[in-house]
């Protein structure tokens, strides 16, 4: 079996910024935890600074966790089974009926309304090809709701910098055919993103799915896929979170 990667992501209740400070591995082995040690841009160190502390199960950030079974601050994040509706939402989220735990967490994000931790996709390399997915960030503010009705996983979207955006010099927009706003691609993916618009770098989008049953937040995802160019390939893969696809679980993609 293959490495299956996460990445933890925690929020500021108060300025609502969104952070990349930890990553959860998975093999045959078991479970292994660390926080993230590379990123500046929106990653721990930025979050120490916006009033980040350790989670309480993992105190050490120096340290690398290990469980043989997938750790109890985690576990206690997964739907109960025992729901009325948990095989609706398996079939939801398209997981298989031997879907694992990793598989679980990614697809619901492993949210608690007690906390502001949530699990997203990581960024995957195979040479010089890239891929991940990510939530449109931002959608009840703009005019993805008014739009849902029109849009289908065939609609074409686009993605537009907004250097000038106060909360991220990254930031970027997520456009409809007719330049609609429907919101922002999540600030720990921005730094990379615009790296990629910035050197022309050949990509496509596609809309991954549309759940209307979903909170606002997980409306539309949104699947990402190009190449590095020669000219930056090894300096996107030294300064970012990007996960050899080796490491990265066919289920996970």
């Amino acid at each position: 079996m293959k490495k299956c990667v996460l990445w933890l992501i925690w929020q500021n209740a108060k300025s609502r910024q969104n952070y990349h400070v930890g990553n959860l591995y998975h093999d045959e082995t078991g479970y292994y935890f660390e926080y993230e040690k590379q990123k500046v841009h929106r990653g721990l160190q930025a979050a120490l600074c916006d009033g980040y502390r350790p989670h309480l199960a993992f105190p050490d950030m120096k340290r690398a966790y290990y469980s043989p079974f997938l750790f109890s601050a985690f576990s206690r994040r997964l739907p109960s089974k025992s729901r009325p509706d948990f095989k609706h939402l398996l079939k939801r989220h398209g997981l298989p009926a031997d879907y694992t735990d990793m598989d679980l967490l990614r697809a619901t994000g492993g949210r608690l309304a007690t906390d502001s931790y949530e699990f997203v996709s990581p960024i995957f390399t195979s040479e010089n090809r890239f891929g991940f997915d990510f939530f449109v960030a931002g959608w009840r503010y703009y005019q993805g709701e008014a739009l849902l009705h029109c849009l289908t996983e065939q609609s074409l979207v686009s993605l537009k910098p907004e250097p000038d955006n106060q909360q991220d010099p990254f930031a970027i927009q997520v456009l409809t055919e007719e330049e609609s706003l429907l919101g922002y691609v999540p600030a720990y993916y921005s730094e990379f993103l615009t790296k990629i618009l910035e050197h022309h770098c050949p990509y496509k989008l596609q809309i991954g799915r549309i759940d209307t049953e979903s909170i606002p937040k997980l409306r539309m995802s949104i699947l990402v896929d190009g190449y590095l160019t020669e000219d930056i390939a090894d300096s996107i893969k030294q300064n970012f979170s990007m996960v050899p696809e080796e490491l990265y679980q066919a289920v996970c993609e």
